[in-house]
């Protein structure tokens, strides 16, 4: 048994993405930028709003295609094509997710003079249809294992990964990996989902995609991205609301939740669909 004295995985993970020299931990999947994002989703970390939903039978879903929105509020979300996004809606018990999935640029971190390169980008809206309050843990640190969650956590992060040949950009937890132990259990970000209300929220993967996922301390899945992978798909994890969730200081809407891997039907995911290219 391996007892970690400190909070953070020992593990380093090579650092990913438009500000960071790519240092790729497997082939990459050759992805061109030719979509634009077709909702008008602001990128930010909203706090829930009540809606009147209506939705299908518990475990269906759907797809569609669609041209880009006219919206002019939401600039930053666009890449330069105009093909079609691809648009999704999944509905698992009392949850309902609808995605909008698209090649698109990044809107955090925010700042000027910061170079925003196209990937992969999914819009999303999370409906609680039931009465009983649920938990979003959909705002993901850049590496698991610490205690708290940092106040400038990026809510567009998504652990990137391949299940099942389909490419993976999901907002989950993950176990500790066997006969790991930590000195205080690490946590992840979550949002309160309350009954009748909905989140909007973002995911963004670098383009040609890259395994993302938690260092060794953690039981994630560890293959490679290879270039046979051709169609992708969102995933988030949605539970229960048990005990009393700390806030995170100066981000309010987000909560501090431990970190644990989805069981059941708490990983809800939209139907595979080609990865967009050029």
């Amino acid at each position: 048994m391996v007892v970690f004295p400190i909070m953070k995985s020992l593990t380093r993970r090579a650092l990913r993405g438009p500000l960071h020299p790519v240092r790729p931990v497997v082939a990459g999947v050759a992805v061109a930028a030719a979509a634009v994002l077709a909702t008008s989703a602001c990128g930010q970390v909203p706090s829930p709003s009540a809606t009147s939903t209506q939705v299908g039978d518990a475990g269906t879903s759907s797809s569609t295609a669609s041209g880009p929105s006219t919206d002019t509020n939401n600039a930053t979300s666009s890449a330069t094509s105009s093909a079609p996004a691809d648009r999704h809606t999944v509905t698992s018990g009392a949850v309902r997710l609808e995605a909008s999935m698209a090649v698109g640029l990044p809107q955090h971190p925010s700042g000027n003079g910061i170079r925003r390169m196209p990937g992969l980008v999914v819009e999303y809206t999370l409906t609680n249809t039931g009465s009983a309050p649920l938990v979003a843990y959909d705002v993901v640190p850049d590496d698991l294992g610490s205690a708290t969650v940092p106040q400038d956590v990026n809510p567009e992060h998504a652990w990137v990964y391949v299940e099942s040949g389909v490419l993976r950009l999901s907002k989950q937890g993950f176990a500790p990996a066997p006969g790991v132990r930590f000195a205080a259990a690490p946590v992840t970000g979550a949002r309160a989902l309350e009954a009748g209300a909905r989140l909007t929220g973002r995911a963004y993967a670098v383009s040609p995609p890259t395994l993302d996922v938690p260092g060794d301390s953690f039981d994630a899945p560890r293959a490679a991205v290879g270039a046979g992978v051709e169609q992708w798909q969102f995933c988030v994890q949605v539970g229960e609301r048990t005990g009393t969730l700390r806030a995170v200081p100066a981000r309010g809407d987000v909560l501090q939740a431990p970190t644990a891997a989805p069981s059941g039907d708490d990983l809800i995911c939209t139907e595979p669909a080609t990865i967009p290219v050029a």
